[in-house]
């Protein structure tokens, strides 16, 4: 079957429309991914390597990479269905575990804090509270579905013990962040001064257009699309942390490479 030619970026809004308000977090990975990938070019021009690409952008080492690959998992599961994309692709969503991360941390070894702004630990406090505020709906679910009958042929009580699945994952994943959160808004700790960190609000100029973009510097939980809250480990993010005003970047995408100058940086 042959995919039909609608870009990646309507292929994510359609995703995105599809999807119930509980699914923001899938509508919102099909974006980043989107942008990324390049929004004009076609659906159809995606391959394994571009996937295997996108998730090494940011790793086994961001603190919500099983969660975003779900999410993008679930996006190309949409395309190929709804014949989008030529091939089957979610089988190439894989996140890579770092050595150190599969070897088991020594007995009473410290665990590395996780930078977070004071909204962005604002935000998970509350996104937990909502989770947490889920279970009795899904237990009900559950129930319910259960009741259906022969529970060897019951898709809805598949459905909804993944959706209990996902959830708890999730609330695991976020206490583990909160739990080990340092708040960075007004200093970069342990970071040299000057440089760009997470909690720094940047201004980048790109070298190509002229135009000028602003960001505020983030964990990857924080980072939003369109709001100007850049993941510390984007593609961009990995390349202007560290750095300092007047230095000059360079970003590869599939798109091209892009290159930026430093403008400014707040702490």
């Amino acid at each position: 079957m042959v995919a039909n030619d609608q870009s990646i970026s309507d292929a994510a809004r359609l995703f995105a429309h599809s999807l119930a308000p509980a699914k923001h977090q899938d509508s919102q990975e099909a974006l980043r991914f989107a942008r990324w990938f390049g929004e004009d070019r076609a659906a159809s021009e995606l391959r394994p390597v571009d996937v295997a690409s996108y998730i090494d952008s940011f790793g086994a080492n961001s603190p919500n990479a099983g969660a975003r690959a779900d999410s993008l998992k679930s996006f190309l599961a949409y395309a190929h269905k709804h014949n989008i994309t030529p091939e089957r692709l979610v089988s190439h969503v894989r996140v890579r575990r770092s050595a150190s991360q599969k070897r088991p941390a020594a007995s009473g070894g410290k665990q590395t804090g996780v930078n977070l702004t004071s909204d962005g630990q604002a935000a998970l406090e509350s996104e937990l509270e909502e989770l947490v505020a889920q279970r009795p709906q899904i237990a009900g679910d559950l129930r319910t579905a259960r009741a259906d009958g022969d529970v060897r042929e019951n898709a809805p009580l598949e459905a909804a013990r993944e959706a209990q699945g996902k959830m708890e994952a999730r609330v695991r994943e976020i206490e583990g962040m909160l739990r080990l959160a340092v708040v960075v808004d007004d200093a970069g700790i342990g970071v040299a001064p000057g440089t760009a960190h997470v909690g720094s609000s940047i201004v980048l100029a790109n070298l190509a257009s002229g135009a000028a973009l602003e960001y505020q510097i983030v964990n990857a939980a924080e980072a939003k699309p369109g709001t100007g809250r850049l993941s510390a480990e984007s593609p961009v993010g990995l390349a202007v942390v560290g750095k300092r005003t007047g230095d000059v970047v360079e970003v590869v995408a599939p798109s091209g490479t892009v290159r930026f100058r430093v403008e400014s940086i707040t702490s």
